[in-house]
């Protein structure tokens, strides 16, 4: 950030300036990661916690903000860094979180994030404050959200802190804002070369209903194809039994 100049009273006052006279929450940056599996069904990544609050619930990764070292954009990337072993990934603020008592430790601010990661760039593994980390699937029933790996099955009231309002809040706004921004790109395979049908599907997961192919594809070539922010390769490849054509996403 460039330093503006300070004049000489500014600085005496800020010589002077007592911080303690202020209460100092704790900040933390919390992060949303999803995901597709081979099944194209969304996914997301959960954290066991290792220590209390909350010690062995499950919660979206984060951390607190190391103050004066970083900002909380670099803190969120640290984070995802810490539970996924990758760097420059989709990466976008959510919104802050300040209810009074959603941590028992202290007041607690959190500015959450969402990450949208193509499966086969994860590597998962538990940070030093965790006791195990895995992908669950995203579930709905009668009872709200599940979230499901294999045998294990955790719902809304099982996360710790508020963190299915965090989830909640990041299925919602992702699929809000799917149809006016390019979120479902940054789940594709290879963005180099991928079909129609498999963005449709990555749209499909998010919007959680079906979509109709020929309406899907007259929205493509318009808002993408025409546009120049995706290019035709000319090539095709076998599809269930069909050629497709394929595309490349540029300057992404």
């Amino acid at each position: 950030m460039k330093k503006q100049n300070v004049s000489k009273e500014e600085m005496d006052f800020l010589s002077k300036y007592d911080a303690s006279a202020f209460e100092r929450p704790s900040v933390t940056a919390d992060v949303v990661i999803f995901t597709l599996d081979s099944s194209d069904e969304l996914c997301i990544l959960l954290i066991k916690r290792g220590e209390h609050p909350f010690k062995g619930c499950w919660a979206i990764p984060g951390g607190f903000l190391k103050a004066g070292e970083e900002s909380i954009d670099e803190a969120a990337a640290r984070e995802l860094r810490t539970e996924t072993n990758i760097d420059n990934v989709f990466l976008k603020q959510l919104y802050t979180f300040g209810n009074i008592g959603r941590d028992p430790r202290t007041t607690v601010i959190s500015v959450a994030y969402t990450a949208l990661v193509p499966k086969h760039q994860l590597d998962i593994k538990a940070g030093d404050d965790a006791q195990d980390a895995k992908l669950f699937k995203i579930k709905y029933d009668v009872e709200g959200i599940v979230f499901t790996n294999g045998d294990l099955t955790i719902t809304e009231s099982d996360l710790a802190f508020d963190h299915n309002e965090i989830i909640k809040m990041a299925i919602t706004r992702l699929r809000n804002r799917i149809d006016y921004e390019d979120d479902a790109f940054n789940l594709l395979r290879d963005r180099n070369e991928f079909t129609i049908s498999e963005l449709k599907r990555i749209y499909e997961t998010i919007k959680n209903k079906s979509l109709d192919l020929p309406n899907f594809r007259k929205t493509f070539l318009r808002d993408y194809v025409s546009t120049g922010k995706v290019t035709d390769l000319g090539k095709t490849v076998i599809s269930k039994g069909k050629p497709a054509r394929l595309y490349k996403l540029i300057g992404r």
